[in-house]
């Protein structure tokens, strides 16, 4: 249910938009004469969707009693105290971006930080300098759903067998993989998906089609009336069980960012990182909050106690929301990130994609020195 579109933008461009930084004033990171002040006063943040649980421990950074806005579609407030180091004081959380990529989000200075999972961080790294500062969930919930009494799926190679259309959002990275695994055809795919139900509900489920386990699943199989005039259940793979380990939503930014608010993030992620373990020891506060957030946005998208709970769940039982590799609640592990590189760097050579030469500029672990774990 991500929208991830490919950017076309010449290195040189986004190098020179980069210097812009962020459009306010305030968010110039650098540290005042006594040295009392690290970080920018105020962060924007934009994520990949509108709120929900997979986004929990950034909202966790403002808590439950911020302000929503529906003319910007946004969450604001001050942070925490517990979260507030370095001068930091305000948090704006923008929802997902219709008009552009979160790549492109950054390169325009309209965030600080972004959500992009790493997957797009290395698809856009020929273009745009990025870099992957840590993670939010470890485990990537992203799915391809299926209607089982429509679509008999014994393995992700029986999807192309069925020549019935796969639904994504354009630029998709794990359908360019299915592709080319032979999981999906070229003529399946059909990137047309706009994030809501409507295309399941008219067509009955006839279709493969994107989604997050976390969400859809629940939705579709309690909620939303789409067979003979009631919820019915569905079968699906997530990513990781394709073949595809991916790190979903990760706190992106610009290099040149990073490099200018360095003292910043040494302080700033670990708490971040924080954030996202109380967030995951006591979601509910925070997910009762995002109920009342896509309400008062007044959108496609809502959450209900019912979504959330069950969603939570599956996050623990399946471990999306463990340690990595070195304890901590933040890093990326290097084996994972190489391996995904491999995988999607000829897949984009094969589509005239030029992506970075290697994976080490795409992500850094410097941050995470000292983060906390679970």
């Amino acid at each position: 249910m991500k929208a991830t579109r490919a950017i076309a933008l010449a290195s040189a461009t986004a190098i020179a938009l980069a210097a812009c930084g962020s459009d306010s004033d305030e968010s110039s990171g650098d540290a005042d004469e006594t040295g009392d002040s690290t970080c920018p006063s105020e962060l924007v943040i934009q994520t990949d969707w509108f709120p929900e649980l997979e986004h929990g421990g950034t909202y966790q950074l403002i808590g439950p009693d911020g302000t929503a806005d529906k003319d910007t579609v946004s969450y604001s407030g001050p942070v925490q105290e517990q979260y507030a180091v370095g001068g930091l004081e305000t948090i704006t959380i923008k929802t997902v971006n219709f008009d552009k990529s979160n790549a492109s989000v950054l390169a325009d200075g309209d965030a600080d930080m972004a959500y992009l999972t790493t997957s797009d961080v290395i698809k856009d790294s020929g273009a745009i300098p990025l870099v992957a500062i840590a993670k939010t969930l470890d485990q990537d919930p992203q799915m391809v759903m299926w209607d089982p009494a429509v679509n008999d799926v014994q393995s992700p190679a029986d999807i192309a067998g069925t020549g019935a259309q796969v639904l994504h959002f354009p630029g998709n990275a794990y359908v360019d993989f299915m592709i080319s695994e032979g999981m999906v055809t070229a003529d399946q795919s059909n990137p047309s998906y706009d994030g809501s139900d409507a295309a399941w509900v008219s067509d009955g489920g006839t279709f493969f089609q994107q989604g997050f386990a976390t969400n859809e699943v629940y939705k579709y199989e309690n909620d939303i009336a789409w067979k003979d005039g009631a919820p019915a259940d569905v079968s699906f793979y997530t990513v990781k069980e394709l073949g595809f380990e991916n790190y979903p939503a990760a706190i992106t930014m610009l290099e040149s960012r990073v490099e200018e608010l360095d003292s910043c993030l040494t302080e700033l992620v670990p708490v971040m990182q924080q954030a996202w373990i109380d967030f995951l020891d006591d979601p509910k506060p925070i997910t009762d909050a995002m109920i009342s957030i896509n309400e008062t946005h007044d959108g496609f998208w809502s959450l209900s106690e019912g979504l959330n709970e069950a969603g939570m769940a599956l996050i623990e039982s399946d471990g999306y929301a463990v340690n990595s590799p070195d304890g901590t609640y933040c890093s990326f592990d290097p084996e994972r990130m190489q391996a995904l590189y491999d995988i999607l760097q000829p897949i984009y050579a094969d589509q005239g994609t030029e992506v970075a030469d290697s994976v080490d500029g795409v992500y850094t672990n410097k941050y995470c020195e000292g983060a906390p774990g679970r």
